[in-house]
């Protein structure tokens, strides 16, 4: 099990995101975590670690050379905000964008809550979607 924190937020964007590497995700969540993903209005649904590694899957289709870059992170008792920038080019297809072949990079903001070594609750509240979109559209600048 992992020691602490910042171990386990490592392990989800270097291993799990960076790497593709979803085993990771598997031992960073809880079997069931609650997502707040407010630019999505998906607020309080409840996520399994098989739709969480859907997601992980998807977005590494579509961005393959996918590089995730930990900005900061800083961790108070049960709770850790994450900043984090994902870089690389729209290659492949996303809920039916089809590729652009465009480079770019979005930062995104998370606050996670842990519970027995486990993030049992992810909220996202930052623009990094919404830059995402501008990419696949073409409508952001390039990296």
């Amino acid at each position: 099990m992992m020691k602490n924190h910042r171990e386990i937020i490592r392990r989800l964007y270097e291993d799990g995101w960076g790497k593709g590497d979803l085993t990771a995700i598997d031992e960073v969540f809880a079997s069931e975590h609650v997502l707040h993903w407010h630019e999505l209005k998906l607020s309080d649904q409840h996520r399994s670690v098989a739709e969480v590694k859907k997601i992980v899957q998807a977005y590494r289709a579509a961005i393959p050379d996918l590089q995730v870059i930990i900005d900061d992170v800083v961790v108070e008792d049960d709770k850790a905000a994450v900043q984090v920038t994902f870089i690389g080019t729209h290659q492949g297809e996303y809920e039916g964008y089809p590729p652009t072949h465009k480079r770019g990079r979005f930062t995104d903001v998370q606050i996670l809550r842990f519970e027995k070594g486990k993030i049992v609750e992810s909220s996202l509240a930052s623009g990094g979607l919404r830059y995402f979109f501008a990419m696949l559209d073409g409508t952001l600048f390039e990296a």
